[in-house]
């Protein structure tokens, strides 16, 4: 499976998400990124909240402690958190 690499400047902000059709794929763990309440099957990204750094997709089912770097590129997205966590959807 081909890794999306990212690039030294972050590429898009997370309003790229808001309205997007995903599925979760998988992720690389860390004490940055929280997933205890990721939606099973396809879902939509309804909400994104800001608090300083802290990042909360629809209301709390994802919540990144600094702000990723979005990539998109053949029908998935990948969030590449700058502590090394990462999070993968498929885009529906």
């Amino acid at each position: 499976m081909a890794t999306v690499e990212a690039h030294q400047e972050p590429a898009t902000f997370v309003e790229q998400l808001l309205g997007k059709q995903v599925r979760y794929q998988k992720h690389k763990p860390g004490k940055n990124l929280l997933l205890e309440r990721v939606p099973k099957g396809v879902f939509q990204i309804e909400k994104i909240h800001q608090f300083g750094n802290r990042i909360i997709l629809n209301d709390g089912d994802i919540v990144m402690e600094t702000a990723p770097t979005v990539m998109e590129r053949g029908g998935r997205m990948a969030l590449l958190l700058p502590t090394g966590e990462e999070l993968y959807f498929y885009t529906e």
